[in-house]
């Protein structure tokens, strides 16, 4: 497991702690003098976010984030090279196409 991994897993350990402890202390007071559960999870979220906790969107994992690195960067550059370079010409090759009909045209 990685770092990063490792420090989430804590940090929701923790949170987890702190929510279960609040949560007994509030069920233990007498309900007249309870607060509302929605000023009980406003406060729980904003003391968390005191705690350095960001609410983050959730997503899926970026699959090329995790691929192994290529056994030879040096082609896969050339490759990437090669098709930026074939896009070029395209791009080339339409807009001398467009100056040719404006230079029929005038």
């Amino acid at each position: 497991m990685s770092a990063q991994a490792d420090h989430q897993r804590q940090a929701i350990i923790e949170a987890v702690e702190v929510l279960t402890k609040r949560l007994i202390e509030w069920a233990a007071t007498q309900p007249s003098q309870r607060e509302p559960a929605d000023i009980f999870a406003r406060r729980f979220i904003t003391d968390m976010n005191g705690r350095g906790w960001r609410l983050t969107p959730a997503g899926r994992a970026n699959p090329l984030a995790r691929r192994p690195p290529p056994d030879d960067p040096t082609a896969v550059t050339q490759r990437g090279a090669a098709l930026a370079y074939a896009e070029l010409a395209k791009v080339m090759e339409k807009r001398a196409g467009i100056n040719q009909d404006e230079g029929d045209e005038a």
